[in-house]
């Protein structure tokens, strides 16, 4: 298939690259990208994590979000933004901090987080399937030392 995106193509030297374990995982993360957006079109992996964080923490406002992400200011309200304009997300008036507002998922949100759930759960599943159960919870600990 042409612009598949090829692991380990054999045909290339990869050079200190197939030493760096930071590379190994960076091409891991195309190879299961690659399948997540093949899989679920309409969400990238960000937007799949924030329903998923936002349901799972009530009251939980941009900032903290972001922060439990990872990404900085800007990236967390682009992506808040697209959340909105899909009606997925709403922007409520924080009972904690009056000057934040909690994010919280609309009807819709909420139905296509559960949608999301199982077809992330399959790809899941794909991207692991050449893992035993016992290198699945190994490559879990070892991730978790990062």
């Amino acid at each position: 298939m042409p612009g598949a995106f090829e692991q380990w193509p054999a045909d290339v030297t990869f050079g200190v690259l197939g030493d760096l374990i930071g590379y190994a995982i960076r091409r891991a993360q195309i190879a299961i990208y690659k399948d997540f957006d093949a899989s679920i079109a309409d969400l990238t992996p960000p937007m799949f994590a924030a329903l998923v964080l936002i349901e799972a923490n009530p009251g939980i406002n941009q900032s903290r979000l972001g922060q439990i992400m990872g990404v900085n200011r800007a990236t967390t309200m682009a992506l808040i933004d697209r959340l909105v304009d899909l009606d997925l997300l709403t922007r409520v008036a924080s009972v904690t901090d009056k000057r934040a507002n909690a994010l919280k998922l609309t009807a819709l949100g909420q139905r296509r987080r559960l949608r999301a759930i199982d077809e992330v759960k399959s790809h899941d599943a794909r991207v692991a399937r050449r893992l035993t159960k016992a290198e699945l919870a190994t490559l879990r600990h070892l991730l978790g030392k990062f």
